[in-house]
């Protein structure tokens, strides 16, 4: 996974909210892990079930992971959008050193879901290398330094945004939590 350098504004979380001179808006970050009720307030979340979906099952569960920002909107070839994520504060280094090879683990675990499905032309594979691009970047929590993990997606139909959010829920909330423990 490649490292981010241009795209470091938000380094520090959680963020404020931010009007922008186009009139977009950039409602801040919240940390669901201590704030569930204002999921509603997420206006991106409204615009898909499953990135809802997704942000309910990482935040609101005890799990490893924690969603810092997420976007989701419709462009002139599709939709497209991003899920900014981080390992929750205080795990052991055992887990958080694999931040930046979390996109290898993601490949093998849909490589798995085609044997699973007898899927067998590495068509989801490759779909999901040709929509989704990982990177990561440096982040500041609390005076803790680490790493924020975004994943961008740019589908053609909404549809296959869904499905591309259904697959890194699940791999966040289940897969990556169920492989055996890392040694460093």
């Amino acid at each position: 996974m490649e490292q981010d350098t241009q795209h470091d504004r938000f380094i520090s979380f959680p963020y404020p909210h931010e009007n922008y001179s186009d009139g977009s808006i950039n409602y801040g970050g919240i940390d669901l892990t201590h704030e569930t009720q204002r999921i509603d307030e997420i206006e991106e979340a409204k615009r898909s079930p499953n990135l809802r979906r997704l942000l309910e099952e990482v935040n609101l569960q005890d799990g490893l992971f924690m969603t810092l920002g997420c976007d989701y909107r419709r462009l002139e070839s599709g939709i497209g959008g991003y899920v900014d994520f981080t390992f929750r504060p205080g795990l052991p280094a055992s887990l958080t050193v694999d931040a930046v090879s979390l996109d290898d683990y993601f490949w093998a675990y849909l490589a798995k879901q085609e044997l699973d499905h007898h899927i067998n032309d590495g068509a989801m594979v490759s779909y999901a290398r040709s929509a989704l691009k990982w990177s990561w970047s440096e982040l500041e929590m609390g005076g803790v330094h680490s790493k924020k993990i975004t994943l961008a997606f740019c589908c053609q139909h909404s549809e296959d945004a869904e499905w591309c959010l259904d697959h890194l829920r699940h791999f966040l909330v289940t897969e990556f939590p169920s492989l055996p423990p890392r040694q460093i």
